[in-house]
């Protein structure tokens, strides 16, 4: 078996294990980080990154920040709950969420004056 030397162990490639090791990373020590799987998940594992979220990814660099944005979705994807009775149910009602309703989204796009 390999001996292994590291300043820090992270298991785990989730949200915070990979954030906890970029950064980190980001301060010169050295990491491990091991994940129980043989692959690094495809798809988003969330639908929002919150404002703390971001403010992290720009500790890490504006070149990291930039591709956050990159891949994230549109506002507009992302703009309404829906209520049904099921799955495929009637739909009961519907709320318009994450900034989208129209001053809720003017109060947004007026104080974010990057990423419009």
């Amino acid at each position: 078996m390999a001996d292994i030397t590291t300043d820090v162990m992270i298991i785990g490639t989730g949200p915070a294990g990979s954030s906890a090791a970029a950064l980190l990373a980001s301060y010169g020590i050295n990491i491990l980080i091991i994940n129980r799987y043989r692959w690094l998940a495809n798809t988003p594992r969330a639908h929002i990154t919150n404002q703390r979220t971001m403010e992290v990814l720009r500790d890490l660099g504006r070149e990291v920040e930039d591709e956050a944005y990159m891949y994230a979705s549109a506002q507009d994807l992302m703009g309404e709950n829906v209520f049904c009775e099921s799955l495929a149910g009637e739909e009961l009602g519907r709320m318009k969420s994450w900034g989208k309703s129209p001053q809720s989204r003017a109060e947004h796009q007026l104080s974010s004056p990057c990423h419009m």
